[in-house]
């Protein structure tokens, strides 16, 4: 129920939710099911700092998502941009990311 189409009256628009839990899985909510997508392994070694991870996931994610690329690609892309922003202190990013 909780992406089920939001009704704007004289049609209903599709919803996908996200849930991003740190190294747990990415949950997507969408037509109707639930997806987990893997998060890849950081070792606490290199994380540096975790603020603005969340925000780098949605940066990443939407960077795909509106070009209409597959759901993997587009986690895929979040899960990266998160991942290299927790590896910098402050809520940075290299000038050249590899993705």
């Amino acid at each position: 129920q909780l992406a089920c189409p939001l009704d704007l009256g004289c049609h209903s628009v599709p919803r996908t939710v996200i849930f991003t839990q740190g190294s747990a899985p990415v949950l997507v909510a969408a037509e109707g099911k639930v997806t987990e997508y893997e998060v890849p392994c950081v070792p606490s070694s290199e994380i540096v700092d975790t603020n603005g991870a969340g925000d780098a996931f949605v940066g990443g994610f939407m960077s795909q998502y509106m070009q209409a690329l597959p759901m993997e690609k587009a986690v895929a892309a979040g899960n990266y941009a998160a991942g290299v922003v927790i590896r910098r202190s402050g809520c940075t990013y290299p000038e050249k990311p590899e993705f």
